[in-house]
């Protein structure tokens, strides 16, 4: 009886030792020599998930594929680069849209005569415009999720061309054309500016912040007041606060050592800041030039 379990335990142990075709496999290769220290370095830092990301970032690869590499942060230059490119090409798209939505209000005759004898039309859009904004602004899935983000911003570029189109079919084409250049090489003064400044404009949030409020509670009062909107000095004070906010949005999101930035995940709420931001130069531009036409 000894004999025969010492015959099992043999056995056991030859059975331990994986074969493939009747031979042992080689034993696992060390690490690199490179990278043995680092990897020890990382997995008494951070467990056996700092050594895993260290393997990743360094070219290894995860056969389990259950480890995603958290560590990547907007400061990486690929990732800003490629969010940077991401929001100014949607943003130029709005723009081209809207463009091309004011040109086809003015100079199409029936629609202008359409849009002026309904009004009605500018109040949907104007309610259709504040709901789809606020959905992108104060709900995550509406800005982040695809593709709902970007039907979201598609809805809202749309409602708010055609409140420019409708505003701009009551006014000279001369005017409303004045006040596309001039807003072009405003947005174009002041994007360079942004990106060459040393000053953070970011580091001043609680001003921008009451800023807004101000923007707001005068906004309110246009509705009892509707004199404030031929004021003059109050449409430059206004265009001078929106040529400030564009600087802000712009340093947001071009990142870097400024203190304030853009989620790279939130390219659609980007896009609809700065969109925003040039919709409303171009207002209070539209405004100024009325005023003296």
């Amino acid at each position: 009886m000894a004999s025969l379990g010492n015959e099992n335990k043999q056995e056991v142990s030859d059975l331990a030792e994986p074969v493939r075709n009747g031979e042992s496999l080689p034993t696992p290769l060390p690490p690199p020599e490179y990278l043995a220290p680092t990897i020890a370095t990382a997995a008494l830092a951070g467990g056996e998930q700092g050594g895993r990301a260290l393997l990743l970032e360094n070219g290894v690869s995860d056969p389990d594929h259950t480890f995603a590499d958290k560590s990547l942060t907007f400061d990486d230059q690929t990732i800003r680069k490629g969010f940077i490119r991401k929001v100014f090409g949607i943003v130029l798209v709005q723009l081209l849209f809207t463009c091309g939505i004011i040109a086809f209000f003015i100079f199409h005759q029936p629609t202008k005569r359409l849009v002026q004898r309904y009004p009605q039309v500018m109040l949907v859009a104007a309610v259709i415009n504040i709901i789809v904004l606020i959905m992108i602004s104060c709900f995550e899935t509406f800005r982040r999720k695809h593709p709902v983000n970007l039907i979201c911003l598609s809805i809202y570029t749309f409602t708010m061309s055609v409140l420019l189109g409708v505003a701009s079919s009551f006014m000279d084409a001369n005017v409303v054309l004045a006040g596309v250049g001039i807003t072009a090489i405003l947005v174009t003064a002041l994007s360079l500016y942004a990106i060459q400044t040393k000053y953070d404009y970011t580091a001043a949030r609680g001003v921008f912040l009451t800023i807004l409020i101000g923007f707001i509670v005068i906004a309110s009062m246009e509705i009892w007041i509707p004199s404030l909107v031929t004021n003059l000095p109050i449409a430059c004070l206004m265009a001078i606060f929106s040529c400030f906010f564009l600087i802000y949005d712009l340093q947001m999101i071009i990142g870097g050592n400024h203190m304030y930035s853009f989620n790279p995940e939130e390219y659609v709420f980007a896009a609809l800041t700065l969109y925003v931001d040039i919709v409303r130069i171009l207002v209070y531009v539209l405004r100024i030039l009325q005023r003296f036409n």
